[in-house]
């Protein structure tokens, strides 16, 4: 699989882009729009990109979003684990 770059400005080198900067540029992507936008236009984006994503890629998609949704409400209430 091939990885995005981005040009740093103070460096003259390359870098891979972060999980973070991907999934920006997709919900941006799903959003199909660069102005702004209301708070819940970003999760409603996100929600059907998980949703097309655990369609093609999961065996038991109504199950599998369930079990990520519960990880999800955890690592909210334990953010440590993955900051």
């Amino acid at each position: 699989m091939r990885l995005p770059f981005a040009m740093e400005e103070t460096q003259e080198e390359l870098k891979p882009l972060t999980s973070i900067q991907l999934l920006d540029a997709a919900i941006w992507r799903e959003i199909g729009s660069d102005q702004p936008q209301p708070p819940e236009a970003f999760t409603d984006a996100l929600s059907r990109l998980l949703v097309r994503w655990m369609l093609t890629r999961s065996q038991a998609p109504e199950m599998e979003t369930l079990t990520t949704l519960c990880k999800t409400h955890a690592y909210v209430l334990n953010p440590e684990k993955i900051l």
